[in-house]
Parts: structure tokens; sequence; C-alpha cells
């Protein structure tokens, strides 16, 4: 009888950490791509995140980019790299001779050395870059979306990186004028 009621209990100790981790993977999922949520009045802050492909037993989170168009994906729920003054010595908006404008990030020695790192690693995925920055009129202050992504084909040794961003001009202008002054 005791044997039983041990086995009992062991199947109401697994139901009710299936519902605990059921109702905290749900909030994970909710909560999308708001990271990070500590980004102050007129700053912003560039987070870099890696698709990961939704399997049993591996966490990840949904977010959507491209914004005419909005794609759904699956990526690691927490950033790979955060883009802060240790990583990064500017950001600049890049035009180029059609027109178009392209997004400059300038890293620092170890900025360069951890984006390295981070595209040997998982090279064959794709890198999201979300950018956050405060904004008033949100819930939690924040706003924060994608704004890039790029499939990792090699090892990017280079000082800076340059991608186009998902945004229009002045957003991107306002985002730069943001980025550096939070790296300062």
């Amino acid at each position: 009888m005791v044997f039983s009621l041990q086995k009992w209990g062991e199947k109401i100790g697994l139901r009710v950490m299936r519902w605990v981790f059921g109702i905290f993977g749900l909030a994970v999922l909710l909560a999308g791509c708001n990271y990070p949520l500590e980004v102050r009045k007129d700053k912003a802050e560039l987070a870099f995140y890696i698709e990961e492909f939704a399997q049993p037993g591996v966490q990840v989170l949904e977010m959507s980019y491209y914004r005419t168009n909005p794609t759904k994906v699956t990526v690691q729920p927490r950033p790979v790299l955060v883009a802060n003054s240790g990583m990064l010595n500017s950001a600049e908006l890049v035009d180029s001779p059609d027109g178009l404008f392209a997004m400059q990030l300038n890293f620092t020695t170890r900025g360069q050395r951890l984006m390295e790192e981070l595209t040997t690693y998982y090279r064959d995925r794709r890198l999201f870059i979300v950018a956050a920055q405060s904004d008033s009129s949100q819930t939690n202050g924040v706003n924060s979306r994608c704004i890039g992504a790029a499939y990792i084909r090699q090892t990017i040794q280079a000082e800076s990186m340059q991608f186009t961003p998902d945004a229009e001009r002045p957003e991107v202008e306002r985002l730069v004028e943001l980025l550096n002054k939070t790296l300062q």
C-alpha cells in the first residue's frame, strides 16, 4: 500500500510540474521578443538572436520579422549578444550611391572577437538583430522589434558590420542617435 501511495504522489507531482512548466513556457512565448526591458528614457540597445528550431524539450521564442510581409521564426529565448558599450564603439547610417542606406555597427576589439565566435559557432543559421528603444506609448515603456536578419554563411572578422535595416530612414536615424548616446 505504501508503494502505490508513493507512485500516486509522484504522478501528482509530475502533473503539477507539467502545469508549472507549461505556464512558464506560455509566458515566455507571449512575452515575445521584448528584450532588453531595461532601456532608459532616450536610450536604445541592440540584441542579437539566433534562429532555433522547435524541437521537443528545446525552449524557443516566436518572433516575426520583415514588416511588409511578416514572417514568423523561432529563436533562442535569450539573446546571444547584447550590443552595449563593451561591444560597440558607435553606430552609423551609411548612404550608398544608388540612394539606399545601411546601418553600420563599429565593434570594439572585444565586440569583434565576440562576433567572430558567434558567427563561427552558429554558421548556417539566421542571425536576427532586435532594436529596443524607450517608448512611453508602450505598456512596459520599451518598443522592440526585429530590424535586421542575415544568414550566417561565414565567420565575420571585420571591425564593422553593415546591414540594411527593415525600417524607414527617420526611424534608423533616431535609432543611430539613441545608440550612440547610450554607448557614451
